[in-house]
């Protein structure tokens, strides 16, 4: 039941129109750069936007600039790993499609990472998050150390009200959009 559902969604979320979202990105980046969980991140783990996700060069520069080392999600047989990148620039086409560290880059490990920058279909007033399906961002995130901190990005109409959860689902502590920024409280529930 909760896959068919989940399999709805995804299908409602692919609908979402795009058109230009320059402003809208800016609007988010500046939220998430104002976030003190993110201010103080000495290494964060950052997404190279597909489709209609959020856009992160901007945060990733300013973040360099401010002496954050910046990580990057590397596709591999057993899931995602994170390596280090020093610029935007030095990206290239991995699996699937999406930009990633080349192979040379020196790998992070998960308890070094302070902030996730995670990418979403959907996310609702609790925290939750629907992805494309694979598992891939819940998998890295069960093995975060306790006190980092996970954070959904994604324009403002990608925030339903509720999600359906299945147990392996990892929430995020909040959901940054070009309108307003969700804190996940203490029961689960959304603000």
């Amino acid at each position: 039941m909760q896959s068919t559902r989940k399999a709805e969604l995804r299908a409602f979320a692919r609908k979402i129109g795009a058109g230009d979202r320059t402003a809208a990105a800016s609007a988010a980046l500046r939220r998430l750069i104002e976030l003190p969980e993110f201010a103080r991140a000495r290494t964060v783990a950052f997404y190279s936007a597909i489709g209609d996700e959020v856009p992160l060069e901007e945060a990733a520069a300013a973040s360099r600039a401010r002496g954050v080392r910046t990580a990057y999600t590397v596709q591999c047989a057993a899931g995602l790993e994170l390596a280090l990148s020093d610029s935007d620039d030095s990206l290239r086409m991995g699996r699937g499609g999406i930009r990633e560290p080349g192979e040379g880059a020196s790998r992070v490990h998960l308890e070094e990472i302070d902030a996730f920058l995670v990418p979403g279909l959907l996310f609702d007033r609790s925290c939750r998050r629907l992805g494309r399906g694979g598992g891939q961002y819940d998998r890295l995130l069960k093995h975060a150390r306790a006190g980092a901190t996970p954070i959904g990005i994604c324009y403002a109409e990608r925030v339903v009200e509720e999600l359906p959860e299945d147990p392996w689902d990892v929430a995020m502590d909040l959901v940054v959009t070009d309108q307003f920024v969700v804190r996940r409280s203490r029961r689960g529930g959304g603000a």
